[in-house]
């Protein structure tokens, strides 16, 4: 990914003019799990609005090396997830030949998919960028255990021979996204695509969803905001496809000669959208602790920024027995800046009527129905 820029800037006008709208103070940087004597690192989680455009961006920001020191397994675990990687393989699979460079791989579950192309079609140059990927074995895949800047395509002496350039869930982690995209469009073909997935992050963020705008998602890129981005640095959006109604977009682009200059200013919308967001959290977290209060045996579900949002806008821990994961590689360690250590679900089968609170966005009703399914039918969600 792009390194940190130094100065807040607005991606769409290089206006520098940025207002607080709010703020979350000493939060988690990192929004995975960790060992129970690890020392966490807190940052105020300030959401900042440009004054001429509307663009919210986090700032500070947390240095790449700090805040992905490593892996905490999004988009790994779920049936939803494993529908979207399935539905953005199928969308991507026309144009998987040739010279192909994927950014961001992370567990690989894009890529792992090429194995099931036909044998004909196997003749793929795979090129990876990831911190923290793992190389394939079953095609030819060159991987860089790296970020994907400037400064490493020159190191690895990447070619600008690129027939396709492929990411998932990547861009909202981007620094510099408009960098990015220039960096992108100069590594095709001239008949080069671009094909990514990103989150729906407007849905997202009038849904209350906790995990649209963070330190990791550092820029509330809507899609208005990606179209004119993408626009702006030589592509053409050839076609869209929406994934569930509050969780992606598949975008198929390809490189252009044009670079067209587009209007962004939603300040008025933006503001108001974010107000409404913390209002939505703050009251959310009140209403929690008051049907709490008086109640036992009670999980919170997600070690992940879900929890972590509800905790530091005042959830009351001492009510929390434990969290509740799917992911194996999270049990028995500690959420990230707290002390609360994760269980499997299975767990709730040794109580009578748990409360498990439950925050998690697009996946409510999968992990919903698999705990009263396959666990413990008498569970209460709130």
């Amino acid at each position: 990914m792009i390194d940190i820029d130094k100065k807040l800037i607005c991606p769409l006008t290089n206006s520098k003019e940025f207002i607080k709208i709010f703020s979350i103070k000493k939060f988690p940087i990192f929004m995975g799990v960790v060992g129970k004597n690890y020392e966490p690192e807190f940052k105020d989680m300030n959401f900042m609005i440009n004054k001429k455009s509307g663009s919210v961006q986090i700032y500070p920001r947390v240095p790449l090396k700090k805040l992905y020191f490593k892996s905490h397994g999004s988009g790994k675990v779920g049936k939803v997830w494993s529908d979207h990687h399935k539905n953005f393989f199928i969308f991507a699979k026309k144009y998987l030949n040739k010279n192909i460079l994927e950014i961001g791989g992370g567990h690989n579950s894009i890529s792992n998919m090429f194995n099931n192309l036909k044998q004909k079609n196997k003749s793929i140059d795979l090129m990876s960028f990831d911190p923290n990927g793992k190389r394939l074995k079953n095609i030819k895949h060159k991987l860089f255990n790296d970020f994907f800047n400037i400064k490493n395509i020159k190191k690895y002496n990447v070619k600008s021979d690129k027939n396709l350039i492929l990411h998932s869930h990547l861009i909202e982690h981007v620094y510099s996204p408009k960098k990015f995209l220039l960096l992108v469009n100069s590594l095709l073909d001239k008949n080069g695509y671009h094909i990514f997935s990103v989150p729906n992050l407007n849905k997202m963020i009038l849904n209350g969803f906790s995990n649209a705008v963070n330190f990791e998602h550092p820029f509330f890129l809507d899609e208005t905001a990606i179209d004119i981005l993408l626009k702006e640095t030589g592509f053409k959006i050839i076609k869209k496809k929406y994934f569930k109604s509050s969780h992606s977009i598949f975008y198929l682009t390809k490189k252009s000669t044009k670079k067209i200059k587009k209007k962004y200013n939603f300040f008025s919308r933006n503001k108001k959208i974010f107000l409404n967001l913390k209002k939505k959290w703050q009251n959310d977290v009140k209403v929690l602790n008051n049907k709490i209060k008086n109640k036992k045996n009670i999980f919170i579900f997600g070690a992940h920024i879900f929890s972590q949002n509800l905790i530091f806008n005042g959830l009351n821990l001492e009510k929390i027995k434990f969290i509740i994961d799917n992911d194996i590689d999270k049990r028995n360690r500690y959420l990230y800046g707290t002390s609360l250590q994760v269980k499997s679900p299975s767990i709730l089968r040794n109580f009578k009527k748990p409360i498990v609170i439950l925050r998690a966005g697009a996946y409510n009703n999968e992990i919903k129905n698999s705990i009263l399914k396959n666990i413990n039918k008498s569970t209460v969600f709130l």
